[in-house]
């Protein structure tokens, strides 16, 4: 059995200025311990590899999937491509039970509604330890791979009760492919995202939000390298691309959809990406399980070098970085979707400078907080 997570993530300050009835200044204070990378010096690569999965309780899977293919990187070690595959499982299973765990337990506080606490049990009963279906011993994140063992009638079985539970209860059949479906969509009843989708057009706010920040490109692994590797704290703290701000996470991999293209840049295409994601996760998930083979694992050598992995976690991109000497780790770098998604000059505040604040710009704000999704908690104050 994996050990329980440590949950270290820290907070986010957000302080919020209301002139004349207008958002008027935003300010974003990182509070995250960013500098907990240093815990994992001076650890053998495999024990630092366990220790990032017991620290993160937010994004557990992709936090230690991306450190043991760091370690991967750095010692030239290849995972088979059966062990490939069980980590995309893993993450994709990591994606749709965030997603649809947050369309059942803040969604509903934002249309007036209940917490649907029965139906986040049951997903989270699917899909919580769905990596024991996997590897028996939970040793899902061992460079090389774990012991791979896929229990086929439990891994379907899970999948099944997950795609129920969200089909029955965030989006109906099938997520909407175009602006007229998704008009007719927000009309359904019973469904978390299309009472979401309603409430934000009732209150006017389907382009609240709407700002210029660009999606992160694909940065090719050897200049990030050499841009984390150059970096004295700053750059992982509040980092920049090209000079600017970018943004990252379910909007920014899924903007050229025709439907999150045609809502625009606010909070509908935010919310009509996530639930792409969630339904494409779901099917590609479909996909993977009946193929997922068993393999044994690889033994990690004692070597040293450097190693770079970059995996798309459900919020966004995540980058590990790390630095070996005969085994040790010398160095350790982390760079996570927050980051970028709450960039002091980022998306929170270009969405909001200018934008009327209305009768209640707590819940304004709270809004685009929720659609950027944030790993740690927020605590706001609305001046």
């Amino acid at each position: 059995m994996s050990a329980p997570a440590l949950a270290v993530e820290g907070s986010l300050e957000l302080s919020i200025r209301v002139e004349d009835g207008l958002f008027s200044a935003v300010s974003v204070i990182n509070r995250r311990p960013l500098s907990i990378a240093s815990a994992f010096t001076g650890q053998s690569a495999e024990a630092a590899v366990g220790l990032c999965a017991r620290l993160f309780s937010i994004c557990r899977r992709a936090q230690g999937l991306a450190s043991a293919q760091a370690v991967e990187k750095a010692t030239g070690l290849t995972a088979p491509k059966a062990q490939i595959h069980a980590r995309e499982l893993l993450l994709l299973a990591e994606t749709v039970l965030e997603h649809a765990g947050r369309s059942l337990l803040v969604w509903p506080d934002y249309v007036g509604q209940p917490v649907r606490l029965m139906e986040l049990k049951a997903l989270r009963g699917a899909l919580a330890d769905f990596h024991l279906a996997l590897y028996p011993d939970g040793d899902w994140m061992r460079p090389g791979g774990g012991r791979l063992a896929p229990d086929h009638p439990q891994l379907t079985r899970r999948l099944a009760q997950a795609a129920q539970l969200v089909r029955d209860h965030v989006f109906g059949g099938d997520v909407p492919q175009d602006l007229s479906a998704w008009d007719a969509w927000t009309y359904r009843d019973g469904l978390t995202g299309a009472l979401l989708a309603r409430s934000i057009e009732e209150m006017g706010l389907c382009n609240f939000g709407a700002c210029a920040i660009e999606a992160l490109p694909v940065i090719p692994d050897d200049v990030l390298n050499d841009r984390i590797a150059d970096d004295d704290g700053s750059f992982i703290a509040a980092p920049t691309w090209e000079g600017s701000p970018r943004i990252t996470g379910p909007f920014a991999r899924h903007a050229g959809h025709p439907l999150v293209a045609a809502l625009g840049q606010g909070l509908s295409a935010r919310l009509a990406a996530r639930l792409l994601e969630l339904s494409l996760s779901l099917r590609r998930m479909q996909e993977l399980v009946h193929g997922i083979e068993a393999d044994p694992g690889s033994h990690l050598p004692p070597a040293s070098g450097t190693g770079l992995a970059v995996v798309e976690a459900a919020r966004g991109r995540l980058a590990h970085r790390l630095e070996l000497e005969n085994g040790q780790v010398t160095r350790y770098q982390i760079l996570a979707p927050t980051e970028w998604n709450f960039h002091p000059q980022g998306a929170l505040p270009q969405g909001l400078l200018g934008q009327p604040a209305g009768d209640n710009a707590l819940l304004r704000a709270r809004h685009l907080i929720a659609a950027l999704d944030p790993c740690v908690a927020c605590k706001i104050e609305v001046v």
